[in-house]
């Protein structure tokens, strides 16, 4: 589902499709989905906003995001899917992928699963970050542990994932190796590590 523009400024979102290490004590390989593209708006350009939010700001945030998307998993699970907390550890995997300005995946984050997003500033929040990814939930079929033809479910799979525990993200703004190309050239980029991680090909999230 592509993010909707916002009005009087130029945006462009992207988010990196879930991608899990696979090493020989994993039960079955992780799944792979292909990644998406929205295009920047076409409305007046605004001055972009750079600030961040404060760390303890933007834990909490994308914590309590991450615990409304689960407790708004569909179809309502049978149990209801235990709240994540705050992993420091994946928090500070997260930030030193995060500062490389690098929209590809982290090749040494561990045992970790990873969600992965970019946009302009100013573009989205940190709420919106994880609603971008809970929204995937639309195109997801859970009796046939599929996606539809041409979607992007991995994010939500991900953030709903019943036995993942905690979570741990950063995001930082970059002025190099930008996603949308010469025309934006200062994006922002967010990294979220997950532990244990989920997306376990054939298995459903709940």
């Amino acid at each position: 589902m592509a993010p909707s523009s916002r009005c009087f400024r130029w945006s462009a979102l992207l988010l990196l499709t879930p991608l899990l290490g696979c090493g020989p004590t994993r039960r079955s390989n992780p799944r792979q989905v292909a990644p998406r593209q929205a295009a920047p708006a076409s409305r007046e350009k605004a001055p972009a906003r750079t600030g961040l939010p404060t760390p303890k700001d933007f834990a909490r945030d994308m914590l309590a995001a991450h615990n409304q998307a689960r407790a708004q998993a569909r179809p309502t699970p049978k149990v209801a899917l235990p709240p994540l907390t705050w992993s420091d550890e994946a928090a500070k995997k997260a930030a030193s992928w995060a500062k490389q300005c690098k929209f590809e995946h982290n090749p040494d984050r561990g045992d970790f699963g990873e969600n992965l997003a970019a946009a302009t500033p100013d573009a989205w929040s940190t709420a919106d970050v994880v609603k971008s990814w809970a929204d995937e939930a639309v195109d997801y079929d859970f009796t046939r542990i599929t996606c539809k033809k041409g979607k992007v479910c991995g994010h939500y799979t991900q953030v709903v994932w019943r036995e993942t525990g905690a979570v741990g993200c950063a995001t930082v703004m970059c002025n190099k190796n930008s996603p949308f190309g010469s025309q934006f050239p200062t994006w922002q980029n967010w990294v979220c590590n997950y532990t244990p991680p989920g997306n376990w090909v054939g298995k459903r999230p709940f």
